[in-house]
């Protein structure tokens, strides 16, 4: 799942928690997080590609019908990738756990989504923590930002 920082290990929530990378589908190792959703009346794991380049945070329509998500009046978007091709997504508020915090989050959803993965970005998300990639160690290290 990850592990939390020595610095933090007294605190009930800890601040910084380090993902040791995945591997992918193709065996090479990325910045692959486990973060838990809620259904409505369970929480369910799920894998994320942690992308800081993508504005928003893309889930497979199949997962939508997991949360028992209507999305017949979600906001319908469009979304660049880096491939060039355009997504369109259906976004829709959801609760999340991840890094040790529990929030709600605006996540997009698409049947064209074609990973074995959410994609984790920018919106709700990765804005929410710091995030810094070491790629060399393989390891993801994130700390959530203090409450104002």
């Amino acid at each position: 799942m990850g592990r939390t920082s020595a610095g933090s290990r007294n605190r009930a929530l800890p601040r910084q928690i380090e993902f040791p990378y995945l591997k992918d589908a193709q065996g090479r190792y990325a910045p692959i997080v486990y973060l838990q959703v809620w259904t409505g009346n369970r929480w369910l794991y799920l894998q994320a590609y942690v992308d800081s380049g993508a504005s928003w945070s893309v889930f497979h329509m199949d997962v939508a019908q997991l949360l028992r998500i209507n999305l017949s009046r979600a906001k319908r978007r469009y979304v660049s990738l880096g491939n060039g091709s355009v997504l369109p997504i259906y976004l829709q508020r959801i609760r999340v756990r991840f890094a040790g915090a529990e929030f709600t989050a605006q996540a997009g959803f698409s049947d064209a989504l074609r990973m074995g993965f959410i994609l984790m970005g920018r919106a709700g998300f990765v804005n929410r923590f710091s995030m810094c990639f070491n790629d060399r160690a393989r390891l993801l290290t994130v700390t959530r930002f203090s409450r104002k």
